[in-house]
């Protein structure tokens, strides 16, 4: 083997044992970060006694639409135009007679079902026993080019860790005719903490000058579920199968 052939064997093996020593170095920041971020493990639900009147299709009994106990369904301080079109839109949810299916930001951080928090170094998803589920990128990234975005039902969200706080900047979420009803130029900012060992919050602020007069904020509290060892996805165009009993999410038969 001639002097060259030599040579160029030894730099590919530096090369390649460079890029070993990256991936691990790689691997082992990322093991580092994972082992930063809070333990959020577990399932939660919205503490706010909508639970109790509402089935997991978000219904009440006689099939109408009940939003009002919803902390997201507080007066907002609407602009005189936009306050119209809010009324308008309620009034033909509430013709609605059928079952709601597909929650989407906010309302799913507040609907009757359970929710879980998967967190990795790169996001954070949140999962809906409903089957939504919401990514918050964690990796540094932007949001899309105004060219790129356009308006879904659960956005685009982008957020960072402030010590155990998630804090979330989520923009292109479709107007629709859930709670709050604003336009879909609306910004949420949010922040995600754990508060004890069974308690959790989101703090929610949004600004939108197309159908706000000034930023609204609400905070919706979240308690442990006890005795749920697996997410049950439900399908909200059945019967409610996880009635609420002394403060519980329970299973119950088939029709």
């Amino acid at each position: 083997m001639s002097p060259k052939s030599i040579a160029r064997i030894c730099a590919a093996a530096a090369l390649l044992a460079t890029a070993v020593v990256g991936a691990q170095k790689s691997e082992q920041d990322r093991v580092r970060v994972f082992a930063s971020l809070p333990n959020w493990t577990g399932y939660w639900i919205a503490d706010d006694g909508v639970e109790n009147a509402l089935g997991v299709s978000g219904r009440t009994e006689n099939g109408a639409a009940d939003f009002v106990r919803m902390k997201l369904a507080a007066p907002l301080p609407y602009t005189a135009e936009f306050a119209t079109k809010a009324a308008a839109a309620r009034k033909n949810s509430r013709g609605d007679t059928g079952k709601e299916c597909g929650f989407p930001f906010p309302f799913m951080m507040e609907s009757p079902w359970v929710l879980q928090f998967l967190i990795t170094p790169e996001e954070t998803d949140v999962i809906v026993a409903g089957r939504e589920i919401r990514h918050i990128y964690t990796d540094g990234r932007a949001h899309p080019s105004p060219d790129d975005v356009w308006p879904t039902p659960w956005g685009d969200s982008v957020g960072k860790w402030e010590g155990n706080v998630l804090t979330v900047d989520t923009i292109a979420v479709k107007s629709g005719t859930f709670p709050p009803l604003v336009s879909e130029h609306a910004r949420y900012s949010e922040r995600i903490r754990m508060v004890s060992a069974d308690r959790m919050e989101d703090e929610i602020t949004v600004v939108d000058p197309a159908a706000l007069t000034k930023e609204w904020k609400v905070t919706i509290p979240y308690q442990r579920v006890a005795g749920l060892d697996r997410m049950v996805h439900g399908d909200c165009n059945e019967n409610d199968r996880n009635p609420v009993v002394d403060g519980k999410l329970t299973i119950a038969p088939a029709n």
